[in-house]
């Protein structure tokens, strides 16, 4: 017998399902909030049983492909992406998911009708209760990827409420409707729970802090990563507001930047600098989106916080070093230029040296001339030195056995200073000019002398290395097996705001009239010419440690033979190629004192000419690096098919490092401008005589 139910106790059943009902909405918004931290990633999210067969994807999925969710779900994978990349790429893959493993790789595919990308795919094992592998979570980067709203939850929200809405007819017909929704909105909860499991794990996974907050910065999300960096629990995390770890000159930026988002435009991507208590500088990039209501207004806000410090370290790493190479080429023409000034001076005083004595009363000025000619081509060395590194005489080196000769000479002149030394045992053998390096060396120390107000302790260490490719990359060198020496000093550390212009040339901190601001450029030119990196690490009140990289070397040393002192004279005919007239003039006259026949000629193709004419008179060839028509490598190399035995020694303003490349092709001999009598008649001499000497600096 059927019980008809009175008026009150349908009133009573209708008020009990419509608070269930109540409660299944809130679990709706909890649903939609879920829904919403999937679907507003950029990550392409999707889940595939293990028959190869997609059962859930996310709307960056589906905005990627260009289809709607009913297009992809129930389908085969094979079927989506076609069989080719689904055996190839896809099923391997996912059957190392299946086993319980996570996997990883960067795999390239093409949508149809678009065209090939990359794309880095995360698979992640789903297991149920049980602990069985059931699902696979494949996460997928697309960097074009944009979030599309939830239209297909709020299109079947909006037809849900117009089905309840229409039933009103009848008491008893709404109740049946009621039990009707409530087991469907039972289906839902149970989706949406295993939905949440998913994404919590796919959350938990991401390389990034992610976060939600109300409009006044109050949180109501975060990932594991963002609590674990911020120390948050999940009692503390409805207190946190995300405004309060932002710096006091952001804040006012970040809250105009959220202000400024719309629906149509709903995410904005920027980077943010801080610094630490202890003075270290952080890089962030903050990709932050707005949640909006019917209306337009912003309910929420999600933010994904990516750390990229390291990318901007390396960044400012090679803008460093493309900066200094074009400061290099300019200090290196201007250096070039004054030696050639130089030696016109320095020649000069050669030949009035031969007609003057110890006795003559313009000998002292003379001599004070001579000096003041030192005094600039030490200081245009200098300048090579930043420029071209100023590498002469290259041989295999002990660099413990330079550092300890440094350190004692340093030490004696700075008695304040405290010196701590620890070496390498079994210290490489490096390829340097050993001369270069003690520069490189005494540079530091004083540096770190100054830094420390002239009292403190400086620490010396040696080690060997093998640095990767990674490291190397700013630098543009070759990685491998390096001798690393640190100069640590406890002074005051380098400002931030002046670091990236430590090593520029003439740039001191000191008072006018106090430093050419030479010292680092040198060490900077030096090193990069032996292939190798000068680097520094400093904190403000801490001191700071510039490390000093040079490659290793196999060969063995060789100690050259004493030079011979005095003029050495000839008989031979000499060719004088110069372009500048001064210098053509002098050297003329300097080698017809030392005995010899010289022809001259003012440029490249003149010496050509000229050459071409006297080519079996010729003993030697005395050759400008540097010329206007024809550049000295280029006459070299014509003068050699001329005659191929005709010996040429290199003269320039630059340093040997600029004329590596004609000395490899066979060229005799180098000598640097500018230089005296007696150092270019041994110059000369061990050319004609042997055919080969050891370059003239």
């Amino acid at each position: 017998m059927t019980r008809t139910l009175s008026m009150d106790d349908l009133t009573a059943e209708n008020k009990l399902l419509r608070e269930k009902l109540r409660l299944l909405e809130n679990e709706k918004e909890v649903w939609r909030k879920t829904q919403f931290i999937a679907n507003a990633a950029d990550q392409l999210l999707t889940m595939i049983d293990r028959k190869y067969t997609y059962e859930s994807v996310n709307q960056a999925y589906c905005r990627a492909r260009g289809q709607r969710h009913e297009d992809v779900i129930g389908k085969s994978v094979a079927a989506v992406w076609g069989q080719t990349q689904f055996d190839s790429i896809i099923k391997p893959k996912l059957d190392h998911c299946f086993a319980g493993n996570v996997t990883s790789s960067e795999d390239w595919f093409k949508f149809d009708g678009r065209e090939l990308r990359c794309y880095q795919v995360t698979y992640n094992p789903y297991r149920d209760d049980s602990g069985q592998v059931t699902h696979a979570v494949v996460v997928t980067h697309d960097i074009t990827a944009r979030k599309h709203a939830e239209a297909g939850m709020k299109k079947a929200n909006d037809r849900l409420e117009r089905r309840v809405q229409e039933r009103t007819e009848a008491l008893e017909q709404a109740n049946n409707q009621l039990r009707n929704e409530i087991e469907e909105r039972k289906r839902v909860e149970k989706a949406l729970r295993e939905s949440e499991d998913r994404y919590r794990s796919v959350s938990r996974d991401m390389p990034a802090m992610v976060c939600r907050y109300l409009p006044n910065g109050d949180l109501t999300f975060a990932n594991i990563r963002f609590k674990n960096h911020f120390q948050l629990s999940d009692k503390t995390l409805l207190d946190f507001n995300v405004f309060t770890f932002i710096p006091d000159n952001e804040r006012q930026r970040m809250k105009n930047r959220l202000q400024r988002l719309r629906p149509e435009k709903p995410m904005v991507i920027y980077e943010q600098c801080t610094r630490t208590e202890i003075g270290d500088i952080l890089w962030r990039q903050w990709t932050d989106r707005a949640l909006f209501d019917e209306k337009g207004h912003a309910m929420e806000y999600q933010s994904v916080i990516i750390d990229i410090t390291e990318k901007k370290n390396v960044e400012s790493k090679l803008q460093q070093a493309q900066k200094m190479e074009a400061i290099g080429t300019l200090a290196g023409g201007i250096a070039h230029d004054f030696n050639n000034l130089l030696m016109g001076i320095q020649g000069n005083i050669s030949l009035m040296y031969l007609d003057v004595n110890h006795c003559h009363p313009l000998y002292e000025n003379i001599h004070s001339i001579e000096q003041l000619v030192d005094s600039g081509a030490n200081l245009t060395r200098q300048l090579l030195g930043f420029a071209r590194g100023g590498k002469y005489v290259v041989k295999p080196v002990n660099l413990n056995e330079v550092v300890t000769e440094t350190a004692a000479l340093f030490g004696r002149t700075r008695k304040s200073i405290r010196i701590h030394e620890t070496y390498e045992p079994n210290v490489r053998m490096v390829s340097a000019d050993r001369g270069q390096i003690e520069q490189v060396l005494i540079n530091l120390y004083l540096n770190a002398w100054q830094a420390m107000s002239e009292k403190g302790d400086l620490y010396l260490e040696t080690q060997n290395v093998t640095i990767d490719e990674k490291f190397v990359k700013p630098f543009e060198i070759n990685y491998g097996d390096y001798v690393r020496i640190s100069v640590t000093d406890t002074g005051k550390g380098i400002d931030p705001t002046i670091s990236h212009r430590i090593f520029d040339p003439f740039f001191t901190t000191k008072e006018f009239g106090c430093g050419s601001g030479l010292g680092l450029a040198s060490v900077f030119g030096i090193v990069k010419n032996h292939d190798g990196i000068v680097d520094f690490e400093s904190h403000p009140g801490r001191g700071t440690t510039f490390s000093v990289y040079l490659p290793v070397s196999q060969k063995t040393s060789k100690e050259p033979a004493p030079a011979p002192k005095g003029i050495l004279k000839g008989p031979e005919t000499i060719l004088l190629v110069d372009d500048e007239s001064y210098i053509l003039d002098i050297g003329v006259k300097m080698l017809e004192k030392m005995g010899y026949t010289v022809i001259k000629a003012s440029c490249g193709n003149d010496a050509i000419r000229v050459f071409t004419d006297f080519r079996q008179k010729i003993d030697l060839v005395i050759l400008d690096l540097i010329m206007p028509d024809i550049g000295g490598g280029d006459v070299f190399d014509r003068l050699r098919t001329i005659r191929p035995d005709i010996k040429v020694l290199l003269a320039s303003g630059y340093s040997m490092g600029d004329a590596a490349a004609i000395i490899s092709r066979g060229c005799n001999g180098f000598i640097q401008k500018p230089f005296g009598m007696e150092k270019l008649s041994h110059a000369i001499r061990e050319v004609i005589d042997n055919g080969h000497h050891q370059p003239a600096v």
